[in-house]
């Protein structure tokens, strides 16, 4: 065997088994460990986080406790087992909220308190779990931010304000505040350009899409939320129906004649080949009845 021409091949595949292994490594941030729940789980909660995993989570990590999770690289492990179970409310959280592929990024699925939910289902399972005191939050640095969101027509732009609440109560401009925006679609929602930093004035200016369409008068459903990974900032979102998309014209899918219109429009050739159809059958009957007939006379 040629050394030489072997030993490109085998660099090659320490390298792929090296970032495979680092690629499974997934590691929180410290200051995201502490994270505690902003309330205290409950059956009522439980009961909304086995809903919400069903639907998003269960597809991969499977039924808790059964240790039928999907086939993937790298394993998605069983919410239940004793690894899972280690993390900290925070870890978990930050796990929820960041996603790494192939778990997604349910940060812009679902809420803050519907990941908490999920979370209360998870610690379900495990009997010696403790929740952590909800008054006392360690990692989170108190900075409280409401959104407002409106479509200036006169720039033909999605306008989004942030304004902190400061501990007396106080509204100021929320500088530096990263914002994602979302428009809804029928199976879910579609980004709108990617996430800006509100500028001195707590706002965020975004471009309204060329291709953009909303109902027949032009309305869109807008979700405008904060998009902080660092978790400096408490999370919200502001919801909008403003007429910034593109009038929606087109047909009816029962305006023309198609399978899936009423009975009145349904295609020619249909109603042909059904009625040609039924008169075949039937004559195929009558002739039944005729034959049994003669031969009954006979």
């Amino acid at each position: 065997m040629n050394f030489r021409k072997a030993r490109l091949p085998l660099f090659v595949m320490m390298i792929l088994m090296g970032m495979n292994l680092s690629a499974q490594v997934w590691v929180v941030p410290d200051e995201h460990k502490t994270k505690v729940s902003p309330f205290k789980f409950t059956a009522d909660s439980v009961k909304k986080g086995e809903n919400i995993f069903i639907k998003n989570c269960q597809s991969c990590h499977g039924n808790p406790g059964k240790n039928n999770w999907a086939k993937l690289t790298p394993e998605p492990g069983d919410p239940a087992s004793g690894k899972f179970q280690g993390q900290t409310d925070g870890e978990m959280f930050f796990r929820i909220s960041s996603g790494k592929a192939p778990m997604p990024e349910f940060r812009n699925i679902l809420t803050e308190n519907e990941r908490w939910n999920v979370i209360s289902y998870i610690r379900s399972f495990n009997p010696d779990y403790i929740q952590p005191n909800p008054e006392q939050k360690t990692g989170f640095t108190g900075k409280q931010v409401v959104l407002s969101l409106q479509y200036r027509k006169e720039i033909e732009k999605i306008q989004v304000i942030a304004k902190e609440i400061t501990a007396d109560k106080k509204e100021l401009p929320a500088k530096d505040v990263e914002v994602i925006l979302f428009v809804k679609r029928y199976f879910g929602k579609m980004q709108l350009g990617e996430p800006k930093l509100t500028n001195s004035k707590g706002e965020a200016l975004f471009d309204v899409p060329d291709h953009l369409r909303g109902d027949r008068q032009g309305f869109v459903d807008l979700t405008a939320m904060i998009h902080d990974r660092s978790g400096k900032t408490a999370e919200s979102q502001v919801k909008a129906t403003v007429s910034a998309g593109k009038p929606n014209i087109a047909p009816s899918l029962i305006d023309t004649r198609a399978w899936w219109t009423v009975r009145e429009k349904a295609p020619v050739w249909v109603i042909l080949t059904y009625s040609l159809s039924v008169i075949i059958v039937w004559g195929f009957i009558i002739r039944i009845v005729f034959s049994v007939m003669r031969m009954r006379k006979m």
